[in-house]
């Protein structure tokens, strides 16, 4: 059996830093946001109503252990909404809308015998307002894993492992969580990594198109540019320096976001990594309003006007608020240790 090492070994790197980690979080730290913040905990599925958030949930590192906190937008400040001192929360999915949110820990992660694996992952569900978090799955051990929301709108955890029988075998599962976290359908796929070659997770799926459809992006090299439903002319948004990662829409459609990412970038080893981008375009004005490059992921979630997004590695991250009518950065989530959306950016 031969198998492209040097492959698995940029693969595995890209999943312990973009989608998946290494970092956080339990329900003894879980009751430390009761404040006047909290509203009624009964839940409902309407993920159609649309408000202006007060505050959002990221990813920070306490006591070497990555935990889960709320911002309080008006307050401007953060509060823990789980941790444990065993625990390492690794990756958060979360949007700021009328959905619960989920995250997963890990035992352990990393690469041994140039193989990424994990060990004892768990996966937790937070209710719509931050107030309680549950337990409702768990994976003994694997090579990768991801998290993601489908088109349906349920969570999708979907990880691999070697086969038990059959060592040339990876089993890629596929588990789906409806709303209220209850696990609706789950399936198997079998890889024989001899003639199909090693599985790679789904790359995140991107909006090339708007909701409306009014707008569309093409990519061509690399130059991305936007075209108008019922116009033949295209503009061009940018040229980016690294592969592109992540395209986004604003909810009124005024905005597109876009970032890049390249976590094998040669500048990782300087104290300058020039890793990821941000660029974001106004479509009224037909041009970029924001350019933000340099270390870190870029990864981001848009509310209203603000556009939200993590920025650096390690004790230089930060999490920017950015607010698109503005044209401007107006406030910062600043920690003692690392800090991120999705996961930790470290190197």
């Amino acid at each position: 059996m031969k198998i492209d090492a040097e492959m698995l070994v940029k693969f595995a790197r890209r999943i312990i830093y973009l989608s998946f980690i290494l970092g956080m979080l339990i329900n003894g730290c879980n009751r430390s946001g009761k404040d006047s913040e909290q509203i009624n905990s009964n839940e409902t599925n309407d993920s159609t109503t649309t408000k202006a958030i007060t505050k959002f949930l990221f990813l920070n590192e306490w006591f070497g252990k990555a935990g889960v906190y709320r911002y309080n937008l008006s307050e401007k400040k953060y509060f823990p909404v789980w941790w444990h001192p065993r625990e390492n929360v690794v990756m958060l999915v979360y949007r700021p809308d009328n959905m619960p949110a989920y995250f997963l820990t890990a035992g352990r992660m990393g690469i041994k015998e140039k193989f990424p694996f994990f060990q004892r992952i768990k996966l937790f569900k937070i209710s719509q307002n931050f107030s309680e978090t549950i337990q409702i799955d768990k994976v003994k051990d694997g090579l990768q894993f991801t998290a993601r929301w489908n088109a349906d709108n349920n969570l999708e955890l979907i990880y691999t492992s070697i086969d038990k029988v059959i060592s040339s075998y990876v089993n890629q599962f596929t588990k789906v969580y409806d709303f209220y976290g209850k696990l609706i359908d789950s399936k198997i796929e079998t890889f024989d990594i001899e003639k199909d070659g090693f599985p790679y997770l789904l790359p995140q799926r991107n909006s090339t198109i708007s909701p409306s459809a009014k707008y569309g992006v093409s990519i061509l090299s690399d130059s991305i540019f936007l075209k108008t439903a019922g116009n033949d002319s295209v503009s061009l948004i940018t040229v980016m320096k690294h592969d592109l990662n992540k395209i986004d829409w604003s909810e009124d459609e005024r905005f597109l976001i876009i970032s890049t990412l390249n976590l094998n970038d040669e500048s990782l080893k300087t104290k300058k990594p020039e890793t990821s981008e941000l660029f974001v375009y106004s479509i009224d004005a037909d041009s970029l309003i924001g350019v933000f490059s340099g270390a870190g992921v870029k990864n981001f979630f848009t509310s209203g006007d603000l556009l939200i997004f993590d920025d650096g590695f390690g004790k230089n991250s930060r999490i920017n608020i950015y607010n698109l009518q503005q044209h401007e950065i107006i406030d910062s989530v600043i920690t003692k240790e690392a800090c991120g959306l999705v996961f930790l950016p470290k190197i």
